[in-house]
């Protein structure tokens, strides 16, 4: 009896050390698994300890790339199977069906596989669930199929089950909120607003991309991806940066000392509030401020911002963070200024109009008493070339009064079906006589396979299309040197580019490109669009009508008129949709 009871003694004494031991393996599991920081050689050195704690000649850790993407192996122990796919297909279908070779307990399985078959004889298998959705499996390859040393650890297998199972679904969780941090953090670097997040003190938490380009003026390159979401100006916001030997290196790299401070270098202006700003703005709480003011550079620099602002709840007990989102106004104060100065100008081009028809009135007064002067002088009479200088001048300028009439008159084309060619062909009739006296070779070249006369009609008024294509030659004429080359070029395009103004929008429809080029000096690019303005002329005695009335002429037509620069050339390019805004009714309606 004494030596049967030292025998269970013994024994009792064994299961207590194997307890011990799982106990401790767990332990060890639990705590490697909670401070991992790289899983690979984590999961690597787990899987080592239990193959071996249990006798198992390999192990595998099973888990899903992709929360709805296929099973792959994550991390193998001593176990280099070449064919994954068969062994994960056959383990879902024999787990899916409940007709594994054995179940050892709730949970946990012991598979086998057939004589034939390239998989491992035997594999204990322990599904990994976490509420109620499965997250992978862990396998442990069982040479020699038997179920003993997997009974005798049973309880063991399963604790290590369920602390796995909770490991993987919390990292997990933590890939998915880090991999919405960094959207977010994208997000927030991408868009064109400003926005700061400031604590009680106006300490910096974080600014944008935007956001610190506004203070700088200069440009700012996006963040690591790796790196953390909290940018802090000068240090000033060091407790939420992480120091000692062990901090991560990105904080220290993104910590920028030379970022200026919103309020406390006091860089903002808000026009409706005096004194201190971030009491007051942390005040309103319920109340948010909107309102424009200015970002003063360190450079002395005034931005003009729209600044919104709310409060949220900090990390501290009872702190309030101040949130403040500033668009910049620039460009939207340059388009009020346009539009302003597009006003002025519509009531310049009104009074010119009322003026004109005032002036044209003495102007034919004055010629009238020329002409009868001239006849009452004799032909050798010197006084005469003084009636000369006199009626050249009034003629001028009625023509100038005619281009102003004729800009600010409302123009409706009256469209017929012309050919372009012939239009460009007799223009370039018409300035070949001055460019020959000038040494300027004038060539009109059109694309080789719309080359038929068909190609080239449009429902187009055609007196007026010719008008802007002789003011586009003339102007090339003013501008080329002499012995250079004026090009007239026609193409026919299937999807020429044209803005819909009342849309906003672009379409693209067939038509004709039209292109005067020349080798002067060209434009400069500030003056591109600016040359198309009524009384804006690059020219000393030009009236800046000529360019304005063909682009009115242009968009009537429903197309477009812009210049560019080609190597040494200069281009004006003319686009001309085969069927122009409204005008397809109007064209059918006419020639039927």
């Amino acid at each position: 009896e004494l030596i049967q009871a030292q025998d269970r003694l013994e024994e009792a004494n064994r299961e207590l050390t194997d307890h011990m031991a799982q106990l401790s393996l767990l332990y060890k599991f639990g705590r490697e698994l909670s401070s991992a920081r790289n899983w690979d050689e984590t999961l690597k050195g787990i899987l080592q300890s239990l193959a071996e704690f249990v006798g198992a000649g390999g192990a595998a850790l099973i888990l899903r790339s992709a929360p709805d993407g296929p099973f792959s192996p994550r991390q193998t122990y001593q176990w280099e199977e070449k064919t994954w796919d068969e062994v994960l297909v056959k383990l879902e279908d024999t787990l899916r069906q409940k007709v594994a070779d054995g179940i050892l307990a709730p949970g946990v399985f012991h598979l086998t596989g057939a004589e034939n078959d390239s998989s491992p004889r035997g594999m204990v298998a322990l599904p990994l669930e976490h509420q109620g959705a499965r997250l992978g499996f862990l396998l442990l390859l069982d040479p020699v199929a038997g179920r003993e040393p997997a009974r005798r650890h049973l309880a063991f297998l399963q604790a290590v089950q369920v602390i796995l199972a909770e490991e993987v679904a919390a990292a997990q969780m933590l890939d998915r909120m880090r991999e919405i941090g960094t959207f977010n953090t994208r997000v927030l670097e991408t868009v064109r607003s400003g926005i700061w997040v400031l604590d009680q003190l106006g300490r910096t938490i974080f600014c944008n991309r935007a956001a610190r380009e506004l203070l700088t003026g200069g440009s700012v390159a996006a963040p690591p991806a790796a790196g953390t979401t909290f940018f802090v100006g000068r240090g000033r916001g060091a407790s939420l940066v992480a120091t000692g030997p062990e901090a991560p290196r990105p904080l220290e790299l993104l910590r920028e000392t030379d970022l200026p401070e919103l309020f406390l270098d006091g860089l903002l202006r808000l026009g409706e509030l005096d004194g201190v700003l971030l009491p007051q703005l942390l005040e309103r709480r319920d109340r948010p401020f909107r309102g424009e003011g200015q970002i003063v550079r360190p450079d002395g620099e005034a931005v003009p911002v729209l600044v919104q602002t709310s409060t949220m709840d900090g990390r501290g007990e009872g702190e309030k963070w101040l949130v403040l989102v500033v668009e910049d106004l620039r460009e939207a104060k340059k388009l009020e200024a346009e539009r302003i100065r597009a006003d002025s100008l519509e009531g310049l081009v009104e009074m010119s109009a009322t003026l004109a028809h005032e002036i044209r009135n003495p102007l034919m007064g004055l010629s009238a008493q020329a002409e009868l002067l001239a006849e009452q002088l004799s032909a050798d009479d010197t006084r005469t070339r003084y009636l000369d200088v006199i009626t050249t001048e009034v003629g001028r300028i009625n023509d100038t009064i005619n281009r102003l009439l004729n800009f600010v008159r409302p123009y409706e084309p009256r469209r017929a079906s012309v050919s372009v060619h012939d239009l460009a062909d007799d223009c370039l009739a018409l300035v070949r006589p001055r460019a020959e006296q000038e040494a300027i070779d004038l060539n009109l070249t059109c694309d080789p396979e719309a080359s038929a006369d068909e190609a080239w009609r449009l429902p187009i008024d055609g007196g007026q299309i010719k008008q802007v294509i002789l003011n586009l030659l003339l102007n090339a004429l003013d501008a080329s040197p002499a012995g250079s080359e004026i090009g007239v070029r026609l193409g026919r395009d299937d999807r020429i580019e044209l803005t819909d103004v009342q849309r906003g929008t672009t379409q693209r429809r067939p038509g004709v490109v039209l292109e005067v080029s020349d080798c002067g000096p060209g434009v400069r690019p500030e003056d591109r669009e600016r040359i198309f303005r009524p009384f804006f002329s690059t020219k000393a005695a030009g009236t800046g009508l000529g360019l304005s009335i063909c682009r009115k002429i242009v968009t009537a037509h429903g197309g477009e008129i812009g210049v560019t620069r080609s190597g040494d050339r200069t281009i004006f390019r003319v686009l001309l949709p085969l069927e122009g805004a409204d005008a397809g009714t109007r064209y059918r309606q006419e020639t039927s």
